[in-house]
């Protein structure tokens, strides 16, 4: 009963439940959709703010690279009086880490460093010709700014500590006949942008990335620039970054419970007169764009959609109690009216059970009727031995034994006894294979084992000559990974492998290098062994019928008695074990046996 009230319960409540998992996700989208959107605000501003903080910086710039300087400018000698003036405006603007003038050999001729919130210290001028901003700041025209990496700076190429996050911004100056004299060049402390930056307004995670996909600034860690400190974790996905790099407009993309806002901050080839009508625009040149993510992690996500759930999981709680409790009201009536018919069911698995039974009577009489067709066919093959081979050596004895008893000459008496010794020898050797072969029918009762294919495959090769030998052109090469244990008669299978290998011997070529291949496989869940040469081969179309038949010879010239093959198959399906043949002539042979 309980199996029909929970199939009945089942199909009432899970339209129910999947009306009300499609409302779920339908009410979660749109929550997800509308913290997005709080979202794309928030990033928004953030983006707007640091935009803004690189245009203050490049107009500061700007305004340097306006200046009218004097012809043959040395502001450290000749031209003190004229910097003397701006020095002050150095002091005061405590975003300049560093302001210097460097002339077009890349060496600068003024260096303002900051040591204290409105002190500098002029001079210990350095050569900055390798550095890229330099390098890059030379090949600027007039109206072009030049923007570099965030970088950690480096006084002598070492990092200075404590960490000083900074932008250099680069400009060319000319003195007052236009000819241009050198590069303003400034370094920003960029610790208070990206600490703006990093402040959080809701639980949301904050990352500055470059195009070489470096972390410049994470709200995850404490110090700006891991990259370049030697922090490096793997914050964000690797497919989320490679998404990112290369776009050119911002994008939502929500995935596992996270919601990321990605925004290309893009200013590599604008411009921008910066809020002057009368200045004409500047081209910005930078060496890479950046690229802000806003992460809203699962755990806010969860906070903010966990009222569905909780409405979730009570309404069909109740739906569950009142659907169960109504199923089992109905089925407990129904199943009053379905005595009878269960009674009736019973008699009818009586009936079905004595059918499976009858099946399994005609599948164990099928079985017997094969092997007694498998044995009429060896009496059959037994039969021919005996009308077929013996008449003929007993024939040649008789006329031979006529033969002495009327000859009287001894030089010819001679001559017969040889012959006859050669009759009783082919005899002898025809009732050693007899034997054998009535020995195979009547061992009702053969002994297995377990037996290691390996040990008894290596244990035959012993026995020739071709493979005792190590510089034998011949090899027999095993591939048992499938199975290597069978339990079989050891007597009979070393009997086969015996013939397999004797065989691929004397068929080889002499053209090739000459191989037996033992491989073992599992069909069917039953184990198979492939044995493969690469000898003379066969024409199955020509022998196909008589392959495993007694004394069937099948190459004149190669001696033989024909029945290596035919004891194969005899021994094989004593023990229910079949086998077939594959060959083609001057390629190979390939032998399968189902066990």
């Amino acid at each position: 009963m309980w199996k029909r009230v929970l199939k009945m319960f089942l199909g009432l409540y899970l339209p129910l439940l999947t009306l009300t998992l499609y409302v779920f996700y339908f009410q979660k989208d749109k929550q997800i959709t509308g913290l997005s959107e709080y979202q794309k605000r928030d990033a928004k501003i953030k983006k707007e703010y640091f935009l803004e903080q690189c245009n203050n910086l490049l107009h500061d710039t700007k305004y340097w690279s306006n200046l009218e300087y004097p012809v043959d400018f040395d502001p450290m000698n000749k031209h003190t009086a004229f910097m003397d003036r701006y020095i002050e405006l150095i002091k005061e603007i405590t975003d300049y880490d560093q302001f210097r003038f460097i002339d077009l050999e890349g060496k600068e001729f003024f260096r303002a460093v900051r040591k204290g919130a409105d002190s500098v210290v002029i001079g210990n001028l350095q050569n900055k010709e390798n550095h890229l901003y330099v390098m890059e700041g030379l090949e600027l025209e007039k109206n072009q700014l030049y923007l570099s990496h965030i970088s950690l700076n480096r006084e002598n190429g070492v990092i200075e500590k404590p960490n000083k996050p900074v932008i250099r911004a680069v400009a060319p100056i000319f003195d007052t006949t236009e000819t241009k004299i050198g590069l303003v060049v400034i370094n920003f402390k960029m610790k208070r942008v990206l600490d703006q930056l990093k402040a959080k307004t809701v639980d949301t995670e904050l990352y500055l990335l470059d195009e070489n996909k470096r972390v410049i600034s994470s709200s995850l860690h404490k110090e700006d620039l891991p990259y370049e400190t030697g922090i490096v974790d793997n914050l964000l996905p690797k497919d989320l970054i490679s998404n990112t790099i290369g776009i050119s407009h911002d994008s939502t993309i929500i995935k596992k419970e996270h919601i990321w806002r990605l925004q290309p901050i893009i200013l590599n080839g604008t411009t921008n007169s910066f809020g002057s009508i009368s200045n004409q625009p500047s081209e910005i040149v930078t060496p890479t764009n950046w690229y802000m993510i806003v992460e809203i992690p699962p755990r806010l996500v969860g906070s903010y959609i966990e009222p569905l759930y909780d409405s979730l999981i009570t309404f069909n709680a109740i739906s569950f109690i009142s659907l169960f409790t109504l199923c089992y009201i109905f089925q407990k009536k129904k199943l009053e009216k379905e005595h009878f018919y269960k009674e009736l069911e019973s008699k009818n698995i009586l009936l079905t059970r004595s059918k499976e039974k009858l099946e399994e009577n005609n599948i164990k009489v099928k079985k017997i009727n094969n092997s007694l067709e498998i044995r009429n066919k060896q009496l059959s093959d037994f039969n021919y031995l005996i009308s077929h081979n013996l008449r003929s050596p007993v024939t040649s004895m008789s006329v031979v034994v006529e033969m002495i008893r009327k000859e009287k000459n001894p030089e010819i008496l001679n001559q017969l006894l040889p012959k006859l010794d050669q009759v009783a020898n082919s005899i002898t050797n025809l009732t050693k294979d007899i034997n054998e072969y009535v020995s195979i029918l009547d061992n009702k009762e053969i002994k297995l084992s377990n037996i290691n294919l390996t040990d008894l495959i290596e244990e035959v090769k012993h026995e020739f000559t071709e493979t005792l030998l190590d510089d034998s052109d011949f090899e027999v090469l095993l591939k048992l990974d499938a199975w290597n244990q069978i339990t079989f008669s050891k007597f009979y299978l070393q009997s086969i492998i015996q013939n397999f290998v004797s065989n691929a011997i004397k068929y080889k070529r002499t053209d090739v290098d000459s191989y037996i291949l033992f491989e073992s496989a599992i069909e069917d869940k039953r184990k198979v062994l492939y044995v493969r040469d690469n000898g003379i081969g066969l024409n199955l179309n020509r022998h196909g019928d008589n392959v495993f038949k007694l004394y069937k010879r099948f190459h004149r010239n190669i001696s033989g008695k024909g029945m290596g093959l035919f004891l194969i198959k005899s021994q094989l399906e004593a023990l229910n074990a079949t086998i077939s043949i594959d060959s083609e002539e001057g390629v190979g042979t390939t032998f399968k046996i189902k066990f």
